[in-house]
C-alpha cells in the first residue's frame, strides 16, 4: 500500500497501478486486521506514515478521525502516541482508497481481488497470473509479500494444527478469547506476538497459569522513558535521518559482528557515563542497518544470525508502554513466568485435549514435561513458509527469476531492490519490498524502514520505466503531497 500511494504522489507521469489483494479489505494486511483493543503499535504514530516525506500524515489522521478522544490511553505523559493496530490498519485502508484516482498525477490504483500464482515474460513487460485465471500485463511489478502467515515450526508437526486446544495462528483472536478462565497456557515465543496474546487474556479476566517459553528466555525491552515531552519529527526529519550516513563509531570498526558488538558497547558506556540511555546509540546503529548490513561478509551475516540476532530483536522491537504495564503486573501477580527452553515435543494426553510439553531448560539441559490445556503459538518469522505458503513466490524461485539470499532468510536483490535470479541476472522490473528482502538489508521492518525502502528506490523505478517501449506518457510537474 505504502508502495502504491508513494508511487501515486511522487511519479513525474501517469501511472496506472493494479494492486492484487486476496483479503476483503486492502491495506490492513496481516498484522492491522486485529480488531483487539490491546494490540497496538510498538512505535509512536509519528514513525508510521505511509510516505515519509510527510512523517506527520497518519497523526494528523488520528487527530481528524478522533482516534485520541476515543482511545485516551494512547497518547503518553510526554506526548507520544501508540494507538490501537486496527486503528492504523484504517487509516492504511482509507488512504489507498482516497488514492485510487489521483488527479495531481494523473495515476490511478486498481484492487484486483485474487491471488497471484505465477508471472510470464511478455517481451516488453511481466504478466502476472492468477487464481482466477487473468494475466495482468505490466511494465513493472513489486513483490510486497510481507511476512507469511503464522504456523507450527519443528519438531512440531503441522498436524497439531488440528487440534483444538492448538492456536497456530496468534492474530486468530476469537480463538484466545474461547480460552477457559483456568485453563493451563503455554506460549511459545516471547516477542511481542507474546504480549499481545498476555494482554489480551488479561482483559478478559483470564485466571489460569501461563508459561512462556522461548530458547533465550528474553523479552521485549521498554520504551524509552522521558522526563520531557517526546520528539516528534514531521516532514523529512525522520527519513532524512535514515539517510543519512551510518555512525563512525561503526564504520571505523572492522566489518565483523564482533567489533561491531564491541563498539557498540563502548559507544552505550560513553553515553550511560553522560546519564543517557542505551537507545540513542542502539538507534544509530538500527537506522543504518540497511547500508551496514551489506558490507558484513556473509559467513559473519550468518554469525549473526546464530549468536546475536534474539539480543537485537529484544532491544529492536520494543513493547509498547500499554503492554508493558500489562504484562508486568502479571509477573507481579506471579501469573506468568518466563523459561528459556528448547520445546522438544508436545504429544496429545490420552483421554483429554491436554497435551504433554517437553522440554529442555537452558542452559543447565535439563529436561522438564508439564501438561498444558491451551498451547499458543507465538514462535514470529518462519522463513521456510514464505516460500511454501505462496504459490506466486514458489514459482518465481522455480523458474529461477528469484533465489534465496546468501542466509536463507529472504530474496536475493540488489541495492535498488531489483531481483538477482539464479543465473545472477538482474531484474530491474521485478521489485521486492520488505520482509522478503531481509537477507539483503538486514532489517527492512516496521513502517518507518519499508516506507524509506520504497522512497530509496522510486527514482531508479521511474527510470526503469522510461525504458523505451515502457507505457509512459507526458511528464508532469513534481507534485505537492496532500493534507488530511
Amino acid at each position: 500500500m505504502s508502495a502504491a500511494v508513494q508511487l501515486v504522489h511522487h511519479t513525474p507521469f501517469p501511472l496506472d497501478i493494479t494492486l492484487i489483494e486476496s483479503r476483503e479489505r486492502v491495506g490492513p494486511g496481516l498484522a492491522y486486521s486485529t480488531r483487539d483493543p490491546d494490540h497496538r503499535l510498538n512505535g509512536p504514530a509519528w514513525a508510521h506514515s505511509v510516505d515519509p516525506t510527510d512523517g506527520a500524515h497518519f497523526a494528523r489522521w488520528c487527530e481528524a478521525h478522533g482516534v485520541f478522544e476515543r482511545d485516551p490511553q494512547a497518547l503518553q505523559d510526554n506526548g507520544a502516541a501508540f494507538v490501537r493496530r486496527f486503528e492504523f490498519g484504517r487509516y492504511l485502508e482509507e488512504t489507498l482508497n482516497k488514492h485510487a484516482v489521483w488527479p495531481k498525477t494523473g495515476s490511478t490504483i486498481e484492487t484486483v481481488r485474487d491471488r497471484a500464482t505465477g508471472a510470464t515474460d511478455t517481451g516488453n513487460g511481466i504478466a502476472v497470473l492468477t487464481e482466477a485465471g487473468h494475466a495482468i500485463v505490466s511494465d513493472l511489478v513489486l513483490v510486497a509479500t510481507g511476512n507469511a502467515v503464522p504456523r507450527l515450526q519443528a519438531p512440531l508437526p503441522a498436524t497439531l494444527a488440528q487440534l483444538p486446544s492448538v492456536i497456530e495462528n496468534p492474530l486468530d483472536t476469537w480463538r484466545l478469547a474461547n480460552i477457559p478462565k483456568t485453563a493451563r497456557v503455554l506460549i511459545i515465543g516471547s516477542g511481542l506476538t507474546s504480549l499481545d496474546v498476555l494482554s489480551t487474556l488479561r482483559r478478559q479476566q483470564y485466571a489460569g497459569d501461563i508459561v512462556v517459553i522461548s530458547r533465550r528466555g528474553m523479552r521485549p525491552h521498554a520504551q524509552p522513558t522521558s522526563t520531557g515531552p517526546a520528539e516528534t519529527p514531521s516532514g523529512r526529519q525522520q527519513l532524512d535521518r535514515l539517510l543519512s550516513d551510518p555512525p563512525a563509531f561503526i564504520t571505523q570498526a572492522p566489518p565483523t559482528v564482533r567489533a561491531w558488538l564491541k563498539a557498540l558497547r563502548t559507544h552505550i558506556r560513553a553515553d550511560q557515563a553522560q546519564g543517557l540511555s542505551w537507545h540513542s546509540a542502539f538507534d544509530e546503529l538500527r537506522d543504518s542497518v540497511w547500508q551496514l548490513w551489506p558490507t558484513l561478509p556473509a559467513t559473519q551475516q550468518r554469525r549473526f544470525l546464530r549468536k546475536l540476532r534474539t539480543w537485537y530483536d529484544v532491544h529492536r522491537f520494543r513493547s509498547p508502554p500499554q503492554n508493558e504495564a500489562i504484562v508486568n503486573q502479571a509477573l507481579a501477580d506471579g501469573q506468568v513466568v518466563h523459561r528459556a527452553a528448547r520445546l522438544l515435543s508436545l504429544t496429545p494426553e490420552s483421554g483429554s485435549a491436554a497435551l504433554s510439553a517437553r522440554y529442555r531448560l537452558v542452559p543447565s539441559g535439563d529436561e522438564r514435561v508439564e501438561p498444558f490445556d491451551v498451547v499458543v503459538n507465538c514462535t514470529g518469522l518462519d522463513v521456510a513458509a514464505r516460500t511454501a505458503a505462496n504459490p506466486f513466490l514458489h514459482a518465481l524461485v522455480q523458474q529461477g527469476w528469484l533465489q534465496h539470499d546468501a542466509c536463507n532468510i529472504g530474496y536475493a536483490v540488489d541495492s535498488q531492490c531489483r531481483a538477482v535470479g539464479t543465473d545472477g541476472t538482474v531484474r530491474p522490473a521485478l521489485r521486492l519490498i520488505g520482509p522478503p528482502t531481509l537477507g539483503t538489508f538486514g532489517d527492512p521492518a516496521g513502517a518507518a524502514f519499508i516506507a524509506a525502502q520504497i522512497h530509496r528506490m522510486l527514482p531508479d523505478v521511474f527510470r526503469t520505466l522510461q525504458r523505451p517501449g515502457a507505457a509512459v506518457h507526458k511528464p508532469m510537474v513534481e507534485p505537492e503531497l496532500d493534507e488530511v
